[in-house]
């Protein structure tokens, strides 16, 4: 049974009012999104990106929808990491939430990436625009603003919501204006259509594989701040789908408009590039700072002033965005170690700020690690919206079968039309995992299961499996020993992909059986529970490799048609293994676990 306090009997604090916590998911999504996603977008699809922010805003309301439901009923802090324990168990929900923590850990250094190369405009050294990446000096800097954001986050999350909110409104003031002064003086109607390749040079299939890389996918990612934040929060059941809904509307809207006027303000010559050389934006000068630049390189004294402002503006964006994450990052942290997936001292809450110390404390220690291989918001984004929307294939699945298993079970919020809704849910989250393409999908699969032995060592694992100490540890060992060569294989590509994912899918499909076999714990259900996932991944990295964002076997559209089916058959896989856990009886028994 999870505990109502923290290890020192310590509560989070519920200071966060409604308003506060759309501001908080809005200053999610509008953060280095509108700053750096109206160029990378382009880059990928031409003016077609508008579809993009689109589609792609469409399919975070879905998402919203099904996550309203679960977070109104079951309002936690790093609620992202335990919801679907609740309808499929700790080991299923284990993969998502090791997904997720990983995700949500990227996401502080991206924003930090963000405000470093912003500043650059006017602090040489710190950024090279032709590799799109920080210098050394760039890295320590973006270091050191991570730094401060944790700082202010440990001192309280009540302090954080208030100055949260002012700078949200800044920012607000800086899009409109932006809009006002883009539409007045550097709108170009003819970026859209008259140049060489029209409105879709790239087709019809680059609306949708701009949606990870060109950090589309990303920026709507904000929306889930709504829950992760539900502990804190006084009324969270009307709170949650208020903020979390009309968050990702606003949020589109946003997008939409800044993208329209960012296209239409571009001056190919000023940009140092080729007329309609959309894929070079992103090395381009303008890459650093695109609305700074679109508006200094006019030459004119009134727009380079608008420019100055709007540096000012953009670092006081991504310093709130930057905030509200690392404070995320903290709380996933914070929910594995109430989940009794990661060790208890990282639920540990400081008796006067009342935040999860150890929690931020290891959000800063990994997110610097992150900036080491990855100096660049271009770099970062892929890879966290990959391991982030993993997470979200649980959202639809745990909705239906907790609908099932706990019928009677008070929900301030029903998502309206669920029995579509939740495979739909499903299926793009599956495919926007499958969106990151083959070379992330990959990494992404050998990251997320690598990580079952812990979860085996784990103090849930340990409960689940009740396994003698010599047996966790020899299992452990060996399953990281073939990860380690599995590793190795595909760096280096010793084996041909057929032989590579076999040795794969025989050691992810094969380790539940063992671990059933050798368990003296009750786990059947829990492994029944596990295998949908196991499937997902086998099939996923089979048709991410030979579809059109892999070797290109699988032409597109039918790759996308034929993996949303298989994700359908998937889903209805796992609406039949989910069952009645030991975590809802506990939720059943003893109402204050909702007030953790």
């Amino acid at each position: 049974m999870e505990q109502q306090l923290s290890l020192n009997g310590t509560k989070l604090r519920k200071s966060l009012s409604s308003w506060d916590l759309f501001l908080i998911s809005f200053s999610g999504m509008v953060g280095s999104g509108w700053l750096f996603g109206v160029l990378a977008g382009p880059s990928f699809a031409g003016p077609a990106a508008i579809i993009t922010w689109v589609v792609a805003g469409l399919f975070f309301i879905v998402l919203a929808l099904l996550f309203s439901e679960l977070g109104a009923m079951l309002p936690k802090s790093g609620s992202l990491v335990r919801f679907n324990e609740y309808s499929h168990g700790p080991a299923s929900n284990f993969k998502l939430g090791w997904a997720y923590l990983i995700g949500a850990v990227a996401t502080p250094p991206i924003e930090a990436a963000a405000l470093t190369s912003l500043i650059s405009s006017y602090i040489s050294g710190l950024y090279n625009s032709s590799s799109a990446l920080l210098t050394v000096k760039g890295v320590i800097v973006s270091m050191a603003l991570l730094a401060i954001f944790i700082a202010i986050q440990y001192v309280g999350v009540n302090i954080f919501g208030k100055t949260n909110a002012v700078m949200t409104w800044f920012k607000i003031a800086a899009i409109i204006l932006t809009i006002i002064f883009g539409i007045a003086f550097i709108f170009n109607a003819k970026n859209f259509f008259s140049l060489p390749g029209g409105f879709l040079p790239y087709h019809t299939s680059s609306i949708f594989v701009a949606m990870v890389p060109a950090g589309v996918v990303f920026s709507y990612e904000g929306f889930r701040q709504g829950i992760d934040y539900a502990g804190e929060v006084k009324n969270p059941q009307k709170s949650i789908p208020i903020a979390m809904i009309s968050g990702v509307i606003a949020a589109m809207t946003v997008y939409i408009v800044l993208q329209v006027i960012f296209i239409g303000g571009i001056n190919w010559a000023r940009a140092g590039i080729g007329t309609a050389s959309w894929s070079s934006l992103e090395n381009s000068k303008w890459s650093a700072n695109p609305f700074f630049y679109a508006f200094s390189s006019t030459g004119n004294p009134v727009l380079i002033g608008f420019a100055i402002f709007l540096v000012i503006a953009a670092v006081i964006s991504s310093a709130a965005t930057l905030g509200v994450f690392s404070g995320t990052s903290g709380r996933s942290f914070y929910g594995m170690s109430r989940m009794n997936y990661i060790p208890g001292l990282f639920g540990q809450i400081h008796p006067k700020f009342q935040t999860p110390t150890i929690s931020m404390i290891f959000t800063f220690i990994i997110g610097a690690l992150f900036l080491l291989p990855f100096p660049s918001w271009y770099a970062l984004v892929g890879i966290n919206a990959s391991f982030t929307v993993y997470a979200y294939l649980g959202a639809g699945i745990t909705n239906i079968v907790m609908r099932k298993t706990i019928p009677d079970t008070a929900r301030p919020f029903r998502t309206p039309l669920a029995s579509i809704l939740a495979p739909a849910g499903f299926i793009i989250a599956s495919l926007l995992v499958y969106f990151s393409g083959w070379s992330t999908v990959s990494v992404l699969l050998l990251i997320v299961n690598g990580g079952l032995p812990l979860f085996i060592l784990s103090p849930s694992g340990k409960k689940t499996f009740n396994l003698p100490l010599k047996s966790s540890l020899s299992f452990s060992i060996i399953y990281w020993i073939i990860f380690i060569v599995l590793g190795i294989i595909f760096a280096l590509s010793l084996l041909p992909f057929p032989y590579y994912w076999l040795i794969f899918s025989l050691t992810i499909f094969i380790s539940p059986f063992w671990l059933l076999f050798k368990s003296s714990g009750v786990t059947k259900k829990v492994i029944n529970a596990f295998f949908w996932i196991v499937a997902y991944d086998i099939i996923l990295g089979v048709v991410s490799y030979y579809g059109s964002l892999g070797v290109n076997t699988i032409i597109f559209p039918y790759d996308y048609i034929l993996f949303a089916v298989l994700s359908g058959l998937i889903y209805l896989f796992a609406i039949k293994t989910g069952y009645h856990t030991e975590r809802v009886k506990d939720m059943l028994t003893d109402k204050n676990i909702l007030e953790e």
